[in-house]
């Protein structure tokens, strides 16, 4: 299993020494730290995951849920 690049900066301990660790996004995480990241979006996309064969790099583009629609904001009936 090759490093995985991080999206977002993570805090964890060292599973051996328990040392703080601090990764940067853009970081390259060894397999054995990555498996202690649990959060998907922890991780830059692989690129090789993303694309179905044919280049459009879209493979599951219409399988996924529309989006929720966003929540309108209430006007405020408080003033003085």
């Amino acid at each position: 299993m090759a490093s995985k690049r991080l999206a977002a900066a993570v805090h964890l301990s060292h599973p051996t020494t328990g040392e703080r660790l601090i990764l940067l996004p853009g970081d390259q995480v060894p397999p054995e730290l990555a498996a202690l990241i649990t959060h998907a979006d922890a991780f830059q996309p692989d690129p090789e995951a993303e694309h179905d064969g044919d280049g459009s790099g879209d493979a599951d583009a219409a399988d996924d849920p529309p989006a929720k629609p966003a929540r309108a904001r209430r006007a405020r009936t408080d003033t003085e």
